[in-house]
């Protein structure tokens, strides 16, 4: 498979830990030690207690449609080969929001997956590179 979208820097100190489990295909996000609150995206503090102290916590990997956009006109030449494609901003049972590209469940990257709001997705794994794997989200059946 040949991948040629737009990558993250994965070696980026504050992310690093999130790339290195979805590498692993497993979804994980900042949890404060402190006050136990999740959050997304990562930050050197807690949002809700300003605790430094933080762990990488596995989430259930299911999230449910908050809102969604059809993109049929690429935003960056990356995706130009990908239009039309999905990308939602996703509620997680642990309490956080996510953005995320929903593909369908065929397996074609990014194509346009078919969402409502209010439906229910599950987390998949694009292995773009050797070193770097994507999350991608497939509606529930």
């Amino acid at each position: 498979m040949t991948y040629s979208g737009l990558l993250p820097d994965v070696d980026n100190a504050l992310t690093a830990p999130f790339w290195a489990a979805v590498r692993r295909e497993q979804l994980v996000a900042q949890q404060c030690v402190r006050c136990s609150s999740f959050r997304w995206s990562p930050s050197e503090v807690c949002p809700e207690c300003l605790c430094s102290e933080t762990q990488w916590t596995g989430l259930a990997g299911t999230a449910s449609v908050w809102s969604y956009a059809v993109y049929r006109r690429a935003m960056h030449p990356a995706f130009a080969e990908r239009v039309p494609y999905t990308v939602a901003m996703l509620e997680l049972p642990e309490g956080i929001r996510m953005l995320g590209m929903i593909q369908t469940s065929t397996g074609d990257a990014e194509q346009d997956g078919e969402v409502r709001i209010g439906d229910q997705v599950r987390v998949t794994f694009l292995h773009a590179t050797d070193e770097v794997t994507l999350v991608r989200w497939i509606p529930e059946a």
